[in-house]
């Protein structure tokens, strides 16, 4: 029986979208120095949180025992969790910090989808949207919210971390903003594109298909 060889070009471009509509928003929380950056963070049902340690000796710990990165270390450890339900979740470094925001600690607010709709006040919070169209050829639209004045940096990463765009480098007033991104000299495949501030990290997932 002869193949179509169509199927073999749609089964993994179906995969690639899949993957895409469901992926969760990973939000970025630097450990340097003995400060968490963000250090209170707010997330929706769903989303990962990935701690990243730059420098020093540390680790995290939730308040209660949910969750752990292991014992202390100081090499470039990454740490991902999935938080699943709605509430706050205190945590701290072991060595220098405590439970109940001593010091070096955190905190993450996950908040119900159905707490995060559009009828929510855009200017209290900081968010970075899913894209549109995704997948995309060659432009899209990306939309984020600024809570308050800042320097903000929308940066466009390959697969393998490479940054391969700058789409905002500057200081912007509290607002909504669209920006339209060019892929046109990107070849086809996963694409990150983070928003980042000094009090917000969140990186999102898109895919160029040509």
């Amino acid at each position: 029986m002869k193949k179509n060889p169509l199927i073999f070009f749609i089964t993994p471009v179906i995969a690639l979208f899949s993957s895409m509509c469901f992926s969760q928003t990973v939000h970025i929380v630097e450990s340097s120095g003995f400060t968490f950056s963000p250090k209170n963070i707010t997330v929706q049902v769903g989303d990962t949180v990935r701690w990243k340690n730059v420098d020093g000796n540390h680790n995290v710990v939730a308040d209660d025992g949910s969750f752990t990165s292991g014992a202390p270390s100081t090499s470039a450890w990454i740490y991902d969790h999935v938080f699943t339900s709605p509430g706050q979740n205190p945590y701290y470094c072991e060595i220098h910090g405590g439970p109940g925001g001593v010091d070096m600690s955190g905190n993450v607010t996950v908040e119900s989808l159905s707490a995060v709709g559009d009828e929510i006040n855009p200017l209290t919070k900081f968010q970075l949207k899913q894209n549109y169209p995704n997948p995309f050829n060659p432009t899209t639209n990306i939309q984020y919210t600024i809570g308050t004045g800042q320097f903000v940096q929308l940066k466009v990463y390959d697969a393998v971390g490479n940054e391969v765009a700058t789409i905002v480098n500057e200081k912007k007033p509290a607002g909504n903003y669209v920006v339209n991104f060019n892929a046109e000299n990107l070849g086809s495949g996963i694409y990150y594109y983070q928003l980042k501030t000094k009090d917000f990290i969140q990186t999102r997932k898109m895919i160029v298909l040509k």
